[in-house]
């Protein structure tokens, strides 16, 4: 894409300066995508600050409406609309991306609508999803289903972060033009250390990064580590996470040599994951799955169930039994397992980097800005 193209991106959340992780996957996706283009982000919730201040040479408008509930939604949504419009007038955008096909997604449509500007929505999360046994997924709300329809259909490109996601966006027929296009992993942060427990005498560990949430179902990650630690009990199990389930789980694992980290700092993850033998996943849905491609740029080959990108980089398993199995085989075969951790680590450097990552995304923005 030519310099000079202006994008605004439209999300829920972003970073209040260049150390804050809010969602790291954003930060780096602006930080490289401000380097050629104008990046203007319009971030709806967080902070909860209303401010205008810059982030990597982005240009961040914060609405600062993170207790704007209940009916005082529909008042951000237009406050958001009205900021997008401001700065259109005062220089053109080429193009409007919501990342998350939710509050960004309308806000994004309607404002594309209005100003006649082409919109790319990015399905990031459980915009498709419905698990109605644990709550989990737009799909179950009537309202936000309808609202996430509407979205998608003025979408000039919806993209989803995951093989995964596409065929389920394509399945269910949500939008014309579907792009696989994952946000990337920044593979100077995250890289193989020069020694790591596949090639130590440390314990062999077992690793989960993920908030601590039904969806994520560390209650199977527990069930497959007991059968593991059974046959090999030397092993160990890191979860890095924390969430509302954090208290049941640790209960729910005592007696068993796993730790409960808590929250990690994302900038400490590299050092966590040089600890791993293996990288386990064990969500029921996943748009993409940044833990997995962070694990898989460090080295570290993931197994697990088959939703995001985890099917495109490690091992597959459908069940708790085949689960423990799989561990149990990988951990004793450190051949299969490097081979597995190098095959995942070079499809992360091909495919998953900022660079090829970011350039999917300005690719389709040259392309609909053209029209």
């Amino acid at each position: 894409m030519a310099p000079g193209v202006k994008v605004a991106l439209v999300v829920p959340g972003f970073s209040a300066h260049e150390r804050d992780w809010c969602i790291p996957a954003l930060l780096d996706f602006v930080r490289v995508l401000a380097r050629e283009s104008e990046v203007h982000v319009f971030t709806l919730r967080w902070p909860e600050r209303a401010a205008c201040y810059e982030v990597y040479g982005a240009r961040v408008h914060a609405l600062g409406g993170a207790r704007r509930l209940g009916p005082r939604v529909v008042g951000l949504w237009a406050a958001s609309i009205r900021a997008i419009a401001a700065e259109h007038r005062r220089a053109a955008f080429d193009v409007l991306h919501a990342f998350w096909v939710d509050e960004p997604g309308w806000v994004a449509a309607w404002a594309g609508r209005w100003l006649g500007v082409p919109a790319v929505l990015s399905l990031a999360g459980g915009e498709l999803a419905r698990l109605p046994d644990i709550g989990y997924g737009l799909q179950m709300l009537r309202g936000r289903r309808v609202l996430l329809k509407w979205a998608l259909r003025q979408a000039c490109v919806v993209t989803a972060g995951s093989s995964y996601l596409g065929a389920m966006a394509r399945q269910q027929k949500i939008a014309a033009r579907v792009r696989v296009a994952p946000l990337g992993v920044d593979t100077d942060l995250f890289a193989p250390a020069a020694t790591n427990a596949a090639s130590t005498d440390t314990p062999p560990t077992i690793l989960s990064v993920g908030s601590l949430v039904p969806v994520k179902d560390h209650g199977l990650l527990l069930r497959a580590f007991r059968r593991v630690a059974a046959q090999l009990p030397a092993v160990q199990l890191l979860v890095a996470g924390d969430g509302p389930l954090a208290a049941g789980l640790a209960a729910e694992g005592r007696g068993l040599p796993a730790r409960f980290l808590g929250a990690v700092d994302h900038g400490a993850l590299p050092r966590l994951y040089a600890q791993a033998s293996l990288l386990v996943q064990t969500s029921r849905y996943e748009a993409q799955g940044l833990a997995v491609l962070e694990a898989a740029a460090c080295g570290v080959a993931p197994v697990g169930t088959g939703v995001g990108v985890l099917p495109e980089l490690g091992r597959v398993a459908a069940t708790e039994a085949d689960l423990a199995r799989v561990m149990l085989e990988l951990l004793r075969d450190a051949d299969w397992r490097q081979k597995l951790a190098a095959g995942a680590h070079a499809r992360v450097l091909s495919d998953f980097g900022l660079e090829a990552c970011n350039a999917r995304f300005t690719d389709i923005y040259a392309e609909i800005s053209r029209r």
